[in-house]
């Protein structure tokens, strides 16, 4: 059953773990806590507020790499323990799914509800970590770049977002092994995946009224590469052989189309002070091609390993990459679909729209300190969010010579919280910027005491980006 965990954690950690995702546009963002929204300019300004292009004009063109992902429910090194993979730095196809040193304390203490995961991986990152590992490439290798002229701003970028659960009950099965005497406890309940490959194009404008209050639009093309759900059904159980088969199936969508509209205010105050408002996808649109295709695959697994599984214990004897093999593609005939197809299938397009995410904030610039206020909440909810999305972030800019120093944090919904920071180099038009930080959560703040029931989060995101820039204020 080692395996079945290996596939749904590995959709999740396709990409480095340090680069896995996005977890706010820009390496300044990143570095404040997400906080970066206020003062953003050149090719952040494209995604955090349009309207910042008019009140920095100048130009700029650079690129981007960033990555995050999310663990809810465990801790990294709670779910490393019960896999036995020995450490978080390790990549999925590193990992040693034979060990079983894990202490079954470790599952008991985590929630009924088992445990989840997300990420939102730049295309490009996840793309080259598959192909060093000779995996599946999702979605596309178009990496982030952008250029600004003025007022005038275009950006593209390409992601993969990805969510999966696994029971609680597996993730016992995955800590203490193969048992015949409880074969019949055998469970994978809610364990499935759900995975969205897609590049986006935006432009954005900005324009001024008056000497303080700019506006702002930015239009979004997105061309989908993949929309795919997984899930695994409940074992079947010979008892007499002592077998167990788990049947696993993922159905796929390999193309869409849609549009995103954004706009954005911001106005100077006295003193140094701004205020900003901003909305993503305020309208938006996006439709996935109905013909689909499925993957599906059997997995058979038995006490001895060879008596009534003459072909090896597939859930002790597969690696990871033989494991993905065996899914084979199998076209969708809708006159004569099987049940688990038919079942995979009926919610891959529930909710599979972009969702509209309001931003607003205050900052005071002085010099070369920088201090901001930024909250940001996400409605309606569509699928293509991440966990980390609705919080409220407070972030410091320090500037000092040619570098810039960063820290900054947030509190997120339902106790998540981040502690961020990154530093800055600029040589001459020539700006480098790195940062990161930690996502953690969990405490029940009423009662002041850790529960097995309460939400528990572990999780890092990190940003590089390069700049050139001229001109501007």
């Amino acid at each position: 059953m080692r395996v079945l965990t290996a596939l749904a954690i590995g959709c999740v950690l396709m990409a480095p773990v340090a680069v896995q995702g996005q977890f706010s546009p820009g390496a300044r963002s990143v570095g404040m806590g997400g906080a970066g929204m206020v003062y953003a300019s050149g090719l952040d300004a494209i995604e955090w507020n349009p309207a910042n292009l008019a009140l920095d004009a100048g130009w700029s063109v650079g690129a981007e790499l960033g990555g995050a992902g999310l663990i809810n429910g465990a801790t990294c090194d709670e779910l490393m323990a019960i896999l036995s993979a020995g450490s978080c730095d390790r990549l999925p196809w590193q990992w040693d799914l034979d060990a079983t040193s894990c202490s079954p304390a470790i599952v008991s203490a985590l929630p009924s509800s088992g445990a989840a995961f997300s990420s939102n991986s730049e295309g490009f990152t996840t793309a080259f970590g598959a192909s060093a590992a000779d995996l599946p490439q999702p979605g596309s290798p178009v990496p982030t770049l952008g250029v600004t002229v003025g007022s005038f701003g275009v950006r593209a970028r390409s992601r993969v977002m990805t969510d999966a659960t696994m029971s609680k009950e597996l993730l016992s099965l995955m800590c203490e092994g193969f048992d015949p005497a409880r074969i019949q406890e055998y469970a994978v309940g809610n364990t499935g995946f759900q995975t969205t490959s897609f590049s986006e194009f935006t432009g954005a404008y900005g324009a001024t009224i008056g000497a303080r209050l700019a506006i702002g639009v930015g239009v979004r093309y997105v061309v989908g590469h993949s929309l795919t759900r997984g899930r695994f059904f409940e074992p079947t159980v010979d008892l007499v052989n002592e077998t167990i088969e788990v049947t696993g199936v993922a159905v796929e969508s390999r193309g869409g189309s849609g549009y995103g509209l954004d706009v954005g205010v911001a106005l100077d105050l006295v003193a140094g002070l701004r205020v900003s408002v901003s909305g993503t996808n305020v309208v938006q649109k996006m439709t996935w091609d109905e013909d689909l295709s499925s993957h599906v695959a059997t997995f058979v697994g038995c006490a001895d390993g060879t008596a009534s599984c003459p072909g090896g214990d597939d859930f002790g004897d597969l690696d990871f990459a033989d494991f993905l093999d065996r899914f084979e593609e199998q076209p969708i005939d809708p006159d004569a679909v099987s049940l688990p197809v038919y079942q995979t299938a009926a919610d891959l397009f529930a909710g599979s729209y972009f969702p509209t995410v309001f931003r607003g904030g205050v900052g005071w610039r002085n010099q070369g300190t920088s201090v901001e206020l930024v909250g940001v909440s996400v409605s309606p909810r569509g699928r293509q969010r991440n966990d980390w999305d609705e919080r409220v972030s407070l972030g410091l800019e320090q500037r000092l010579g040619f570098m810039a120093f960063r820290v900054g944090g947030a509190k997120g919904s339902e106790g998540l919280q981040v502690l961020s920071a990154g530093v800055g180099f600029g040589f001459g038009p020539v700006a480098l910027d790195v940062s990161g930080g930690f996502m953690s959560g969990g405490f029940d703040l009423t009662s002041g005491v850790l529960t097995p029931e309460d939400v528990s989060y572990d999780g890092a995101h990190l940003t590089l980006s390069l700049q050139v820039r001229g001109g501007g204020r």
